[in-house]
């Protein structure tokens, strides 16, 4: 999960979550802003250099959130950007993804046994999902495609626990 905190010129702050294993992959945004005039700006004709204008709340890559806060900052209309990724080794990552139910924990570890993940290989592959150079090396084609399905399983994870 990748978290973009925004403080505005007037301090006013936003926070922006991408739920994503790497910078190049969709995912579930979610968005909070105590200020609204701050969230009309962040989230009014957002664009990057990758795919121009994209629809930030639709569900984009961490990519395109970063280019856009960071040519927002530049321009001067915020005033800081900080962006830090949260791991699934961290103690409350499930709560904080949304997935704190026993139930959905259960499901989770046993798509992981089924898929033939163990923690070690997923925490690896999150500490290096940041290096786009170093996954093309340590990874082939089909075991990062392996990778962007599990993150989809838990996306889709996600969907069924906002329906309920």
């Amino acid at each position: 999960m990748f978290v973009f905190e925004v403080t505005g010129e007037s301090g006013a702050r936003a926070e922006i979550r991408v739920q994503a294993l790497d910078w190049s992959q969709s995912g579930v945004v979610s968005f909070s802003c105590n200020d609204d005039p701050l969230a009309v700006l962040l989230l009014t004709e957002c664009r990057c250099d990758a795919v121009g204008f994209f629809n930030l709340l639709a569900g984009c890559k961490p990519l395109y959130v970063e280019q856009w806060l960071t040519y927002l900052q530049e321009s001067g209309r915020i005033a800081r950007v900080a962006c830090r990724q949260r791991s699934p080794a961290e103690a409350d990552y499930l709560a904080d993804a949304g997935l704190e139910s026993e139930e959905l924990n259960a499901l989770l570890g046993q798509i992981y046994r089924v898929a033939g993940f163990n923690r070690l290989q997923i925490n690896r592959y999150l500490k290096h999902r940041h290096n786009q150079t170093l996954l093309a090396t340590r990874y082939d084609q089909k075991e990062l495609e392996r990778y962007r399905q599990l993150n989809d399983v838990i996306l889709t994870l996600l969907r069924f626990k906002r329906s309920q």
